[in-house]
């Protein structure tokens, strides 16, 4: 079961959820399915580099200089260091995906993400919440927009997610990660945070 639970969470680890992010954007039955495909894979790239990759680097290199003592950053003030890289990272891949057409959506997403992780950051000095679930819940959220704002039917995807969610919050607590209170919060926050900006 613990190996189930670290695959799970490994999965949909927040430097990967924004690549599923965006394939939820491209088939969500809404008028962004109808961006032509070299755009996608255009978006796919640049957010695999600069959300994905960048990040994921940069972790390599606080890892050898003893910035962070773990790749799971269970220490709060671990966390500021990759997040401030993701951040800036972020903001070039917002100017990046900006350069191409139809790519409106993914630049919200992105300036979603800068300024969710911006508040993240500030939240995670003073108190410790679930990163994965901040993420999960941020997904949720955008879903939702989706749907809302652009008229897309999206309950097959949002039901997905929600259920994906609920998997991921059981995981985490089962891997003792998190407390049930930094779970809610985590999801909440990213939940919320993410319809008050785009709704």
């Amino acid at each position: 079961m613990k190996i189930i639970a670290q695959g799970i969470s490994y999965l949909f680890h927040p430097l990967l959820i924004p690549l599923y992010g965006l394939f939820l954007i491209f088939n969500s039955n809404s008028v962004f399915s109808l961006i032509p495909e070299k755009v996608r894979l255009y978006c796919y790239g640049m957010t695999f580099i600069t959300l994905f990759l960048v990040p994921l680097l940069s972790m390599l290199v606080f890892k050898k200089f003893k910035l962070i003592t773990s790749f799971d950053l269970e220490l709060k003030q671990e966390r500021i260091y990759p997040v401030l890289v993701t951040i800036f990272s972020a903001f070039l891949g917002f100017y990046l995906i900006g350069m191409v057409p139809y790519t409106n959506i993914v630049q919200q997403l992105y300036l979603v993400l800068i300024i969710m992780l911006s508040a993240f950051s500030i939240i995670t000095m003073r108190w410790k919440i679930s990163m994965h679930m901040t993420a999960a819940g941020a997904v949720c959220g955008f879903v939702s927009v989706l749907g809302l704002k652009y008229l897309g039917d999206v309950r097959p995807l949002l039901m997905l997610t929600l259920f994906v969610s609920g998997t991921l919050a059981t995981c985490r607590l089962y891997l003792k990660k998190h407390n049930p209170a930094q779970i809610y919060a985590g999801f909440f926050f990213g939940l919320v945070f993410v319809v008050c900006i785009l709704y």
